[in-house]
């Protein structure tokens, strides 16, 4: 203000200053601000990040400040359909994120097209992007002329920003703009700076996520291998058709997922299956059988070929056993027929409680163990056969042997079943058991050289003729020697007839030099010999021999195995074999 001499006030000066270049450089300043921190923070997720979603949930999020755009979409071209998959989003509302998710983008679409062949950001407009709108309707890319609903009431421009790598399209970044915006060379430039950070980011992050699936995939061969090369050992040690089965049924687990892994094998007599090893089902207990007309399996006998199901629920109708699985949760299942020389024997079948849940090279490996268990169930079949077959003869030699003699037809046998019990009783293994039997069946066979006449004689032998009927244990261990599967029987035949206080024959052996079998086979043949009718006299009661046993155990017999004879006793096991030996 401007005053006269006595302060009144005359007129006043306006001094004026224009801050709007000011106001405009400090705008421009924060929006370079908040620019470059988002492109630190796409860098900064490029550099860190090697979760594809994670990676480009960031580069949306900071595309859309970056670019200015209201809608920020990302897409990876997927080689395999040819087609751009929907990734992340930002600025979509609740209700158009699912028809996002759901709609790819065409390769041939030309905004899209333009884009990805010229390796640079391109812009257009709506009527030429993927996003078009008639009316008041936007439609979505690959809409073909029906209401999709996609981005409703957005209108103007469209921003396609091509993610390329050094082996070719990784993906693409769409920015959406609803209003009028004018884009620089600088926003343009920008683009391209989004694009190549992002694409070197994704290519990185694809590279490591392949080595990661190699890797894992490498492990889960190599732990394929294994498994299986256990698997093959197994079959190839054992002969016994119940433990390879459950075995490999138990094994299988391991490199095939799945709840339910069973083997059942063919009846065609009884018209069905037999459930013979597996776990994860209560549908049919190991041992049951299983007619033909209660499940599909049938099918496979019928065919011989493989029958897969992806979804149980979706059959009908259900047989029976099906309909079991199903209630249980099963819902998808694999079934190989086991072939044994021609013919289908049995049924590996592998289940899951997901629907579609096995692969081919699942189905692969079933084949393959499918042949192997073929070929081990031939071998055991014929093992078994040879081993009834060899059973059969030497049982066929005993009876021979036997038959020499009235008084002692049927000694063979009793010796065997009596030793049998005491060897049980001891603990022995199965396979002892079974060398047992042999030693007890062909224990006599040295009497085959001996004449009828010392075998028959009804009174007793002379000094001469007991030194005659002394020599059948060295006898039956020359007739047995060349015989190479009988060989460990040899010193139990032998040795037989020998003391535990050293006294007997052939050897005079003592205690635990004398054979363990033949040990037993001592007890077992005197029991027997004493409970049953010879020329001089009857048979004894099972009393008169416990006693005997008793009084001579510690000199003729070992007092371990006499205490086992004496157990059976007490369970009933050795008196009703007595009484059978007596009707």
């Amino acid at each position: 203000p401007i005053k006269d001499v006595n302060g009144g006030y005359l007129y006043s000066i306006h001094i004026l200053e224009d801050i709007t270049e000011a106001k405009k450089a400090a705008e421009r300043l924060k929006e370079e601000v908040a620019i470059t921190s988002h492109l630190l923070m796409i860098a900064e997720a490029t550099a860190h990040t090697t979760d594809i979603d994670k990676l480009m949930e960031q580069v949306v999020h900071c595309g859309h400040e970056v670019i200015r755009c209201d809608i920020c979409l990302s897409y990876l071209w997927d080689e395999e359909s040819k087609v751009f998959q929907p990734c992340q989003e930002f600025g979509l509302s609740h209700d158009l994120i699912p028809v996002f998710r759901t709609e790819p983008i065409d390769e041939n679409i030309e905004f899209v097209k333009k884009a990805v062949k010229g390796r640079e950001p391109v812009v257009e407009n709506p009527h030429q992007s993927p996003f078009y709108k008639e009316g008041d309707k936007m439609f979505p890319p690959l809409a073909k002329g029906g209401e999709g609903g996609f981005l409703k009431d957005i209108s103007t421009i469209s921003a396609a920003i091509p993610l390329i790598g050094k082996t070719g399209t990784l993906g693409l970044i769409v920015g959406v703009y609803s209003h009028p915006v004018e884009l620089t060379e600088r926003d343009k430039k920008i683009m391209v700076g989004i694009s190549q950070q992002a694409s070197v980011a994704l290519e990185q992050a694809r590279f490591y996520k392949e080595s990661v699936d190699k890797t894992l995939e490498l492990s889960h061969k190599i732990e394929t291998i294994k498994v299986m090369n256990q698997i093959d050992r197994s079959i190839l040690s054992t002969l016994k058709a119940d433990e390879l089965l459950e075995t490999v049924t138990r094994l299988l687990s391991k490199v095939i997922p799945c709840e339910r892994a069973t083997v059942v094998l063919v009846d065609m007599e009884r018209g069905g299956f037999i459930y013979k090893a597996g776990f994860g089902t209560a549908a049919a207990p190991k041992g049951a059988f299983v007619p033909f007309t209660d499940t599909s399996a049938r099918t496979v006998v019928e065919t011989g070929r493989t029958d897969s199901v992806n979804n149980l629920a979706e059959m009908t109708p259900l047989l029976p056993l099906e309909k079991r699985l199903l209630d249980e949760g099963f819902l998808s299942h694999i079934r190989i027929p086991i072939v044994v020389k021609g013919d289908v024997a049995g049924i590996l079948t592998v289940g899951a409680k997901r629907v579609a849940a096995f692969t081919k090279e699942n189905l692969s490996t079933l084949e393959y163990l499918c042949s192997q268990i073929g070929v081990a169930l031939s071998n055991a079949r014929l093992i078994s056969d040879l081993e009834e077959l060899f059973i059969g003869v030497v049982k066929s030699l005993s009876s021979a042997i036997d038959a020499k003699s009235p008084w002692t037809a049927g000694h063979s046998e009793r010796v065997t079943k009596y030793a049998l019990t005491i060897g049980k009783e001891m603990g022995l293994s199965e396979k002892e058991l079974k060398q047992l039997e042999l030693a007890g069946i062909l224990h006599d066979v040295g009497k085959i050289g001996i004449h009828e006449a010392i075998l028959d004689k009804p009174d007793r032998l002379t000094e001469e003729e007991v030194k005659i009927m002394r020599l059948h244990p060295g006898k039956g261990a020359e007739i047995l020697g060349p015989i190479k599967n009988l060989k460990d029987m040899i010193p139990v035949i032998k040795y037989h007839h020998e003391f535990y206080n050293g006294t007997g024959y052939p050897d005079g052996l003592k205690e635990e030099k004398i054979p363990l079998f033949a040990r037993i086979l001592t007890v077992a043949d005197t029991a027997a010999a004493m409970g049953a009718d010879r020329p001089y006299r009857k048979g004894r009661g099972m009393d008169v021999i416990i006693a005997e046993l008793k009084r001579c155990s510690g000199a003729q017999f070992d007092p371990q195995v006499v205490e086992a004879f004496l157990r059976t006793v007490e369970t009933q096991s050795i008196v009703s074999l007595h009484k059978m030996a007596e009707s």
